[in-house]
């Protein structure tokens, strides 16, 4: 099955563009420790090149973050030229900031949603992302779903799975689905950036996959609104495998391994480009202010953890499972984050179940 891999064409198909390292808030789990906008951020100029050069090389989806989008004052006009190209553009903001000229924007731009990051109910919201000053950001971005609903410019939620948050998951897809959302993306946190520096247990851990993917199963079988989406982060193999991966617009329904640089990408501020915007720097294959994107995506060697993944580098559990070939270790940025290396990955139910609980080295 390895070479289901090698049997896709690389194209640029999903990307997601951190067109700013800015950020008004200083969420506590932030993999990329946003706050100050970089001086090397593109320009304009630069920036609108690249909406060119992405359209070129065949994206067809494209998710305009930060850091904080909206502190960015050209944000509406790299989505504009991107959906002119005829790329579907998200925006993903934290929703403080959504306001009426904010969603105005966002329309005349042609974004085809907004997509607002939720950790929690209020209290767990709050400590996630705190704004200080007796404000809630839990309540600006309830305020924000409300504007999205009345605009009727499709909303998303994207929820980091944490074990500060996992009791509310439930009771959180109840809440978005009265406030209109319909889709709700599902993820582990990574540990990097601020994550690192938390100092109590934040981070499910493998032992608690079953019963998240267990209710997350149940929650997608349920129907109703808003839609789940389960990230590359979650799952492998296990029985729920088909449900969580059920197909949202086509596709195989099941965990086919990581296609960073593959079929997606990651662009930084700075043009950095990566395969995967949660990547860490020791992936970055270039920089797009001295290579084309044209010319970096066609350097196989700067993707070689997908390109050149060998099969006898796997260790551990992920060395002997009989998914290996499809799988290639789950997540990559999860298994080198947990693990240092990109070839074995304890983050994975199949081998939770396999090995009864045990960390099955």
């Amino acid at each position: 099955m390895q070479t289901l891999l090698k049997s896709v064409r690389r194209v640029p198909l999903h990307v997601i563009w951190e067109i700013t390292a800015a950020c008004n808030l200083r969420c506590i789990h932030c993999e990329g420790s946003f706050g100050k906008r970089d001086p090397a951020e593109l320009s304009t100029q630069e920036a609108l090149r690249l909406c060119d050069e992405l359209a070129a090389e065949g994206c067809r989806f494209c998710n305009i973050t930060g850091g904080e989008p909206l502190l960015r004052r050209d944000w509406d006009a790299l989505c504009a030229r991107l959906a002119q190209a005829g790329v579907e553009v998200t925006l993903v903001s934290n929703g403080t900031l959504l306001d009426d000229e904010a969603v105005r924007k966002a329309r005349a731009a042609g974004v085809g949603r907004v997509a607002l990051s939720l950790d929690g109910l209020r209290a767990t919201h709050d400590r996630i992302r705190p704004k200080g000053g007796g404000l809630s950001s839990f309540d600006e971005v309830m305020a924000a779903m409300d504007l999205l609903r009345r605009s009727q410019l499709e909303s998303a939620v994207i929820t980091h799975v944490s074990r500060w948050n996992l009791g509310e998951l439930e009771a959180l897809h109840d809440l978005l689905g009265q406030k209109g959302v319909t889709l709700w993306q599902v993820q582990l946190g990574l540990p990097l950036g601020r994550l690192r520096q938390i100092g109590e247990p934040y981070m499910v851990g493998p032992e608690q996959l079953e019963a998240l993917t267990r209710m997350l199963a149940g929650m997608i079988e349920g129907g109703g609104r808003p839609l789940v989406k389960v990230t590359d982060t979650i799952g492998y193999f296990s029985r729920w495998e088909p449900i969580l991966r059920r197909p949202l617009r086509g596709g195989l329904g099941f965990w086919t391994g990581c296609y960073a640089g593959i079929l997606c990408a990651g662009i930084e501020s700075n043009g950095a480009l990566k395969g995967c915007p949660s990547m860490p720097p020791e992936f970055i294959a270039g920089n797009l202010r001295e290579r084309s994107l044209h010319d970096l995506w066609a350097d196989e060697s700067a993707f070689a953890y997908n390109t050149r993944w060998r099969e006898e580098n796997l260790t551990g559990y992920c060395a002997r499972c009989p998914y290996r070939r499809l799988c290639r270790a789950g997540c990559t940025t999860l298994a080198y984050s947990v693990t240092g290396t990109i070839y074995e990955n304890p983050y994975c139910l199949h081998r939770v179940l396999a090995c009864g609980g045990e960390e099955g080295g």
